[in-house]
């Protein structure tokens, strides 16, 4: 089997005392350097070593001329108490302004306070007079029929509104009473008439009677005041509560209350406004 020669070690030659430095290439690549760039290479003493010498400014993270990493400002002691009274006299200015935004932010307010209340007195003044009759007039002194027809439309709202809310507030009531009767003094005898129930219908008349109790009275009666401005309630949300509230079951304690006489009449009342509530929740859910 043939083998390939061994090769031969041979002792490392001594490193010549006067041979050229080698800089990242052997002597013969080289090309001078400038020494005003890279530094020199001198020798020590005893010349037997040679010894780079940078040039000064320069280094491993050195920056380049005028960059604002290369330049270092220092403060003296004797510039100190000046620097802290530029920042003490910057802080007072900026308090100064602070305060006189905040200033500036409160006159405003106060001015639009101001000009609202103004113009809420003036309307005050134009809706009194409208209601007495009169007709408003424009900055030139003729008459304001535009102006004097809406602010009788509003005054006409305003009134509807009113009456829709006082209806439903004392409908609301009654129905308190009803409940107070209908929860205590179970054993006192009855007391409740079918007037004292709070049908939800609002008859020309004081009295209610059976054939009052449609679906187009319970409509308007339940869902006219959802007209109110201001108001957040739905048509599903009312026709759902009133269904609670008429339910057979939780009528049974009003039955209890309800004297003999009408008792019957009562329970063909109950009957007659569930089924409207359920047709009135089946046009609703359509909508």
């Amino acid at each position: 089997m043939h083998t390939a020669p061994r090769p031969q070690w041979s002792p490392p030659q001594p490193i010549q005392q006067n041979a050229p430095p080698m800089v990242f290439a052997p002597p013969r690549a080289m090309k001078p350097i400038p020494a005003s760039k890279f530094g020199a290479i001198a020798t020590t003493a005893g010349g037997s070593r040679p010894q780079f010498t940078p040039p000064r400014g320069a280094g491993y993270f050195a920056f380049p001329p005028n960059s604002p990493a290369s330049v270092i400002p220092l403060i003296s002691s004797e510039d100190l108490p000046a620097k802290r009274e530029e920042e003490a006299e910057r802080q007072r200015q900026k308090a100064l302004d602070d305060a006189w935004a905040a200033r500036r932010v409160r006159d405003e307010a106060a001015r639009k306070a101001r000009l609202e209340a103004e113009a809420a007195e003036a309307l005050k003044g134009e809706i009194d007079w409208v209601r007495s009759g009169g007709i408003l007039r424009d900055a030139e002194g003729n008459r304001d029929y535009a102006r004097t027809k809406a602010i009788r439309e509003e005054l006409r709202l305003s009134a509807l509104e009113a009456v829709l809310v006082e209806r439903w507030q004392k409908y609301e009531a009654r129905w308190a009473d009803l409940a107070g009767k209908a929860g205590r003094d179970r054993d006192k005898p009855r007391d409740v008439q079918f007037q004292d129930v709070p049908w939800p219908v609002s008859p020309e008349g004081q009295s209610v009677t059976l054939a009052d109790l449609t679906v187009d009275h319970v409509e308007e009666f339940l869902l006219a005041g959802l007209k109110v401005r201001g108001c957040t309630v739905t048509k599903k949300e009312r026709v759902r509560t009133s269904l609670l509230r008429w339910h057979p079951d939780k009528m049974t304690a009003v039955l209890a209350r309800i004297v003999e006489t009408d008792l019957e009449t009562v329970r063909h009342g109950i009957h007659a406004v569930v089924l409207c509530l359920h047709q009135l929740n089946s046009k609703v859910e359509t909508v």
